[in-house]
């Protein structure tokens, strides 16, 4: 045989030795994944919380409880503990209601958690308005002293009438003015 073929295709470039080297080699693969398989059928199995024997008399394993239409008697396992089928109609009731007094917990937990989480907004909500009307006070009070120092100033001041003419302020109505700043100057203090 010469080079060429012997690379092109190795298979018959082997030795009997060889050959049997790969043979071991493959049932040795083999009974790797035959056990890795087998390890794994056995932990999802395991890992089953309930077991129970169905109408047909096969053993049904989940991670989900039997459905309601199973009796007590036919639960084997229920939430990772074994049960005698005469311990069945016992503990079989006082594990459902502690698995409903946890459920009410868990929605009791939830809606004070709701509750609270609203109380919150509503909290932070009116805070954020109080801030804001103290801005919006602030603001008018700064306004109202700028207005109060132009009119004590005496420069006279051009306003609109009713046509939309503009007029000078006369002195009663700086007089007037500035005794509705004064006025509104008191609740800025």
């Amino acid at each position: 045989m010469d080079e060429t073929t012997r690379l092109r295709y190795p298979s018959r470039s082997l030795t009997p030795a060889s050959l049997t080297e790969v043979i071991i080699m493959k049932k040795s693969i083999f009974r790797s994944m035959l056990a890795l398989a087998t390890l794994y059928l056995v932990s999802t199995a395991a890992m089953a919380q309930y077991v129970w024997v169905d109408e047909k008399g096969t053993k049904q394993f989940s991670d989900q409880p039997p459905p309601p239409s199973v009796p007590k008697s036919r639960i084997l396992k229920f939430s990772g503990k074994s049960m005698d089928s005469q311990d069945a109609a016992t503990d079989g009731d006082s594990d459902t209601s502690k698995t409903s007094k946890q459920q009410e917990s868990v929605a009791d937990r939830e809606q004070a958690f709701k509750k609270r989480h609203d109380e919150q907004l509503a909290k932070e909500k009116k805070e954020a308005d109080a801030a804001k009307a103290a801005a919006a006070k602030s603001d008018n009070c700064k306004r109202m002293r700028d207005y109060k120092q132009t009119l004590d100033s005496g420069q006279r001041i051009l306003q609109p009438d009713a046509s939309g003419n503009r007029s000078y302020m006369s002195d009663e109505k700086r007089a007037q003015e500035s005794s509705t700043v004064n006025q509104n100057l008191s609740d800025c203090n």
